[in-house]
Order: C-alpha cells, then sequence, then structure tokens
C-alpha cells in the first residue's frame, strides 16, 4: 500500500501540476523575462513569455507580453496581447475576478495549492490593462478605440469596487495571530493606497482624453475621483481648479482652497506628461507551521515587503520650463491593497484545504501506516505554495505633470533617445515615458 500510494502521489504531482506554478513561484518563472528586461532586450523577453500564453496562466502571460511588446516600441503587437488578456477576462465575472469564487476552477486549489486555480487576474491589473491598451490607439492615432478603452477603465475601476463589497459581505475569514500580525505589516506596505480598485493615475490619464476630445466634463469627474484618493496631490488639486473653473463650477471656491487657476496665454498648447517608472516588485510568501493530531501541516501565505525608495521624479526643460513630475499612483502599494483585500477568501480556502489535507493525514495513516502517514505529510508541505502570481511588469510607480507652454516645435532627448514634440494652440500634446531596467520608451502625439 504505501509503495501504491507513493506512486499515486508522484503521479498526481506530475500531471497535475505541470506547467503551473506549484514547484516553481511565477516570479522564478518571470526571470529570464526581467533579466532580458534588464539588458533591454525586449524581443528575448517576449520570446520567453509566449510559450506561456497557451498554459493556465495565459491572461497573466498575455498581460506581461502586452507591456513587454509596448517597452520595446510595438503598439501593434501589444495591442493583440493585450486583446487575448481581455478575452479571458470576459469568460469571469467580477465576483470570481476580486475573490476567485469560480468554483469550477476550484477543485484542485481547495484541496492541494491555490496555484493549480487558473489565473483570473485581479482588479487593479485589469483596470491598468484598459490604461495601456487606451496608449497603444492612441500611438495609432485612433482617438475613438483609446476613448472606447478610457470608459472601460472607469467602469472596471466602478464594478469591481461593488463587486468586492458585495463578495465581502458573506465571507468570514479565519482567525490567526500570526496572520493577523502579517496582515498589519501588509497594511503598512498599502498605506498609499486607501483601496485598489481606483487609480489615480489611471483617472488623470483618462481625464486627459476626455479633455482633448472636447469631453471637459467627464474629464473633471475624473479628477476628482483621482483627488479622493490622492487629495494632497499638487498636480491632481491644480487640474480640478482649472477644470472647475474652465466649466465655472464651484471656480471661487476651489481657488481659494487650492490657489488660482493655470490659464492659457495666447498662442499656448497643452502638455500632458505620463511617466511610468520602475517595475512591481514579486509577492513573497510566509509559512507558519504547526502540528494537527500529531500531524505536521504548515500554512504558506503570500505578502509584499518593502521595496525601498521610490523612483525619482522625472525632470527635464522645455520652452523654458523646467518640468518635473509628481507620484499619481504607487501601483506596489496598490499590489498590497489588492492582496490585503483578498485576504479573507485566501483563507477560507486555506481552511478548505487544512482540513482536506488533513483528511488525507489520516487516511494514508490508516491505509499505510507510519510510512504512509510520512509520505502524506511530506507530499501536503511540497505542495503547499503560496499564489506568487501578478503582473510584474506593470510599474511600480506613475507620475504626472500637466501645463501650458508656446506652440511651437521642440526637441527632447530623455536617456539618450531624441523625440520631437509638437505643441499647438487649443490642443493637447500627450508625452508617455516609461522606464524599466534598460528598456526606455518615449513617444508622444499631437491630440
Amino acid at each position: 500500500m504505501p509503495r501504491r500510494l507513493i506512486a499515486l502521489l508522484l503521479t498526481l504531482l506530475l500531471s497535475a501540476c505541470a506547467g503551473s506554478s506549484l514547484f516553481q513561484p511565477y516570479p522564478a518563472r518571470l526571470a529570464p523575462v526581467k533579466q532580458a528586461i534588464e539588458r533591454g532586450d525586449s524581443g528575448q523577453a517576449l520570446a520567453q513569455l509566449k510559450p506561456g500564453l497557451e498554459g493556465a496562466d495565459g491572461l497573466l502571460y498575455a498581460q506581461e507580453a502586452g507591456r513587454v511588446a509596448a517597452l520595446g516600441g510595438d503598439p501593434d503587437a501589444s495591442q493583440g496581447y493585450y486583446q487575448l488578456a481581455m478575452a479571458e477576462y470576459n469568460k469571469y465575472d467580477w465576483k470570481a475576478i476580486v475573490s476567485l469564487t469560480d468554483l469550477t476552477a476550484q477543485l484542485g486549489g481547495a484541496t492541494v495549492s491555490d496555484n493549480l486555480i487558473p489565473y483570473h487576474g485581479q482588479a487593479y491589473e485589469r483596470v491598468m490593462l484598459h490604461q495601456q491598451q487606451s496608449l497603444n490607439y492612441l500611438w495609432q492615432r485612433d482617438l475613438e478605440g483609446a476613448l472606447v478603452e478610457v470608459r472601460r477603465a472607469d467602469m472596471a475601476q466602478t464594478e469591481s469596487l461593488k463587486a468586492y463589497q458585495d463578495a465581502l459581505k458573506s465571507t468570514k475569514a479565519l482567525s490567526n495571530a500570526a496572520v493577523d500580525a502579517e496582515l498589519t505589516k501588509l497594511d503598512t506596505e498599502a498605506g498609499k493606497a486607501p483601496n485598489s480598485f481606483i487609480n489615480a493615475y489611471v483617472l488623470f490619464s483618462n481625464a486627459a482624453l476626455y479633455e482633448a476630445n472636447g469631453q471637459a466634463n467627464d474629464a473633471l469627474i475624473d479628477i476628482r475621483k483621482a483627488l479622493q484618493v490622492y487629495p494632497d496631490n499638487p498636480v491632481l488639486r491644480q487640474e480640478l481648479v482649472r477644470l472647475s473653473c474652465q466649466l465655472a463650477i464651484d471656480c471661487d471656491e476651489l481657488s481659494r482652497r487650492y490657489g488660482d487657476p493655470v490659464r492659457p496665454e495666447n498662442g499656448q498648447g497643452r502638455l500632458v506628461v505620463l511617466y511610468e517608472a520602475g517595475a512591481l516588485p514579486a509577492r513573497e510568501s510566509i509559512w507558519i507551521p504547526f502540528t494537527w493530531d500529531g500531524f505536521y501541516q504548515q500554512v504558506a501565505l503570500p505578502t509584499y515587503r518593502s521595496s525601498g525608495p521610490a523612483p525619482a521624479p522625472l525632470e527635464f526643460e522645455l520652452a523654458q520650463t523646467r518640468v518635473r513630475t509628481e507620484p499619481v499612483a504607487d501601483l506596489d502599494a496598490m499590489a498590497a491593497r489588492a492582496l490585503h483585500e483578498q485576504y479573507p477568501f485566501i483563507l477560507v480556502r486555506q481552511g478548505i484545504r487544512l482540513t482536506a489535507k488533513h483528511n488525507a493525514n489520516r487516511w494514508a495513516d490508516r491505509k499505510g501506516g507510519d510510512l504512509g502517514a510520512f509520505t502524506m505529510e511530506v507530499f501536503n508541505a511540497i505542495t503547499e505554495q503560496a499564489d506568487r502570481r501578478s503582473w510584474l511588469t506593470l510599474p511600480r510607480q506613475a507620475q504626472a505633470w500637466a501645463g501650458y507652454l508656446d506652440a511651437g516645435d521642440y526637441d527632447l532627448s530623455l536617456d539618450g533617445q531624441a523625440l520631437s514634440l509638437t505643441l499647438a494652440p487649443g490642443r493637447t500634446t500627450l508625452l508617455w515615458v516609461a522606464r524599466q531596467g534598460r528598456l526606455t520608451r518615449i513617444q508622444s502625439i499631437l491630440i
């Protein structure tokens, strides 16, 4: 019996876990991609990602590939990869995304590991996906396509928050001193993000496109939402006052509170700078060992640790104006907040898994004696791995700047790359700068 038990367990491990992140955590699987990005080789990074598009984590690999293609200067390819990811998202409702409650996918996850549940994505990732796709459309001079993604990003933020609130009502998480202590640490890491659903950077980017299309009211709505998340942000305050006074809505009150609005002079155009810096840190693992009826068990949970100093601002001079970006979203904090929000659902699944593994220990002890029990304990320990999957090529921090400059053509050089900027009276020029490893992508468009 022990030999048959061992053979059965090995067969299950090799068949059910093939292609998953169970034995090799996702950050380790993505390491060759990150190395290629550090070298500035987007082509090699994409080659490393393509095999994963066909697996259970295909949505995650499609997101990574879309981002890498964009950093490599190929918006067409990026658009295609993001469309693959969106097709996967459309297979699930919001409740499944925010809480992983798709029961048909949880048989393996409930009894073995969360890593066997196909990756459904996360709410903040889906919101960023729409924003990144809007830029792809923009670089192809398809403003209408970009605005479709802008509206989808706005809708995603609202719907994901509602789905999370609904799912949380019926969930009671397990309580444990070690878990509670880790949640306190995680809450500290997420301090700059009150929730993971409302992204001020996405709202700022959306507002710029709305306004460029003559939809100042929609732009004002998004800036108001963004300021609720970052109430002390000087860029968002400036935009709120400017748009409010432009639309004659609470202009005097907001001017007294935040200062006079910045208005364009004759012959000036509007410049909006979007700066994406660094890469999101990977999730880490914590293990909590214990015994239950004399059987050894352990719990593995994902967490985040401090990722060091924040990226420096982007600074350059243009038309005798000093441009210096300000942070409008800390995506590392949003990722930590998203994990904190998911913990009630993670712990529910963990409770189901612990019970299943405990029952398996008792069965193995009855059928196979000490060797059977030991084999099952080893199996449970090996398969108890924290789910560390997340979109790792997203920027760590997003920054922004907006202002008016004299119209004309300008030459800009950043990181050794030369770019021609055109500003026109009454129009918006969008400048996008993304830095990750040795890959720096600079693109602009006059809208």
